[in-house]
């Protein structure tokens, strides 16, 4: 009995930290893609330092209990540490700072939104609230740059000088 509903819930994405409330943190790309492409749900991409650094992509205190439990019903989560190679090379290629949250649409072919810095807890919630609905069909890409990855350099606009007087 007990092995039979394993293995549904198994083969439904199910884990025991979903049933939980927490999310199964993936930390390896291509197999969150293939997670998503079989799940049919959103990528939720994290970028941080260390341990639990998903949590540093918040301003204002650790990610809260509810939130946890959406990202573990509507997305698959891949965790990125920036303090591993790999965790470099991944977040440069998101152009992400130290720090920063990217989500995928339902197929993982495009990015619905994209942030490089930190958001408050209010943000978060309402940002995944918003792309986890699954009528959302991704057009563009929603991007935000609080922090500028490592050698970018911000884009500032034109500055004019003006003269008085007629020429």
């Amino acid at each position: 009995m007990y092995i039979m509903m394993t293995v549904i819930a198994l083969a439904s994405g199910i884990t025991p930290g979903n049933l939980l409330g927490k999310p199964a943190w993936n930390d390896d790309y291509a197999q969150a893609l293939k997670k998503v492409a079989d799940l049919k749900k959103p990528m939720a991409v994290f970028v941080g330092s260390g341990k639990d650094g998903w949590g540093k992509v918040l301003q204002d205190g650790a990610i809260k209990p509810e939130v946890y439990k959406l990202l573990a019903a509507q997305f698959v989560c891949l965790y990125v540490d920036t303090d591993t190679v790999t965790g470099k090379a991944i977040a440069a290629q998101f152009q992400v700072a130290a720090r920063g949250l990217i989500i995928s649409d339902r197929t993982g072919t495009s990015q619905a939104y994209s942030l490089s810095g930190s958001l408050s807890a209010n943000e978060l919630t309402e940002t995944l609230t918003k792309y986890s609905e699954k009528d959302r069909d991704v057009q563009t890409t929603t991007t935000i740059v609080r922090e500028a990855p490592v050698g970018v350099r911000p884009a500032y606009a034109p500055q004019y000088q003006f003269r008085s007087g007629s020429t």
